[in-house]
């Protein structure tokens, strides 16, 4: 598949998908990925969300909070890390963990 038809790399897809299983409720049949076209429309924007993607997957590793990224967390890790980040005393981490969660419930919500 080509990038214009694909709206994520595979590396932050990865991540999006790990993220959205996390902020999910429920496993769902919805592709994740696949329905974020719209919202990453602009090139600016998919590199802003593959950024913010790629924050993600370091950070357990950035906050010295583990040796593994956050792809290979287990469910239950990656909720408590997103609960931990979303509750940071760094501004700019709370805002793109709300931005990215709001990505991924709007993905996983559907048009």
């Amino acid at each position: 598949m080509n990038d214009a038809a694909w709206p994520l790399r595979p590396r932050a897809a990865r991540v999006f998908y790990n993220l959205a299983d996390a902020c999910a409720e429920q496993a769902g049949e919805r592709d994740a990925v696949a329905d974020l076209g719209e919202a990453l429309a602009s090139p600016r924007a998919r590199r802003a969300v593959e950024c913010d993607l790629l924050l993600l997957e370091w950070s357990p590793r950035l906050f010295f909070a583990g040796m593994r990224g956050f792809s290979w967390l287990s469910r239950a890790e990656r909720r408590a890390w997103i609960e931990r980040l979303a509750r940071s005393r760094i501004a700019w981490v709370r805002a793109r963990v709300a931005a990215l969660r709001a990505l991924a419930d709007q993905s996983l919500d559907g048009p």
